[in-house]
């Protein structure tokens, strides 16, 4: 859970509420009509609620909207990928062509395998962090709109 749509999905989901019934809720505390995707676009981070209405979302979903945008103690560092990163991938990416010039098809496969599947964990990570910071900057654009 690394981002605050995340978190608004995740809590959603652990009081065991539909986006419908989030939706409904937040209209019955508000009496504010939300279109029929606007739960899903906060919760896959295309638009951020506004403060008063991420207000009534922590109330709902019975946490702090600090515990919607601050990071866990769970959760990891931020992962930074450096040159040295890309230069140890292209070295493994190396060895591997090398492996498999020598015919040792299975062990190239193998280690391809492994490598692929760690950069793609890493992209996996710098996209998290991406969404995080937009999310936090949407989060400042509605604060300074108030």
């Amino acid at each position: 859970m690394t981002t605050t749509a995340n978190k608004i999905a995740f809590f959603r989901k652990k009081k065991g509420l539909t986006q419908h019934d989030l939706r409904n809720e937040v209209y019955k505390r508000i009496g504010k009509k939300f279109r029929q995707g606007t739960i899903s676009s906060w919760e896959n981070g295309k638009t951020a609620p506004d403060m008063d209405v991420l207000n009534v979302l922590a109330s709902i979903l019975d946490v702090s909207v600090n515990e919607l945008y601050e990071k866990t103690n769970n959760q990891e560092a931020p992962v930074v990928t450096t040159l040295k990163d890309i230069t140890l991938y292209m070295q493994a990416l190396n060895d591997i062509q090398r492996d498999y010039d020598k015919g040792q098809m299975e062990s190239a496969y193998n280690d391809l395998k492994e490598l692929t599947e760690e950069i793609i964990s890493e992209l996996s990570d710098v996209v998290n962090q991406h969404e995080k910071v937009i999310t936090q900057l949407k989060a400042v654009k509605e604060i300074m709109r108030l």
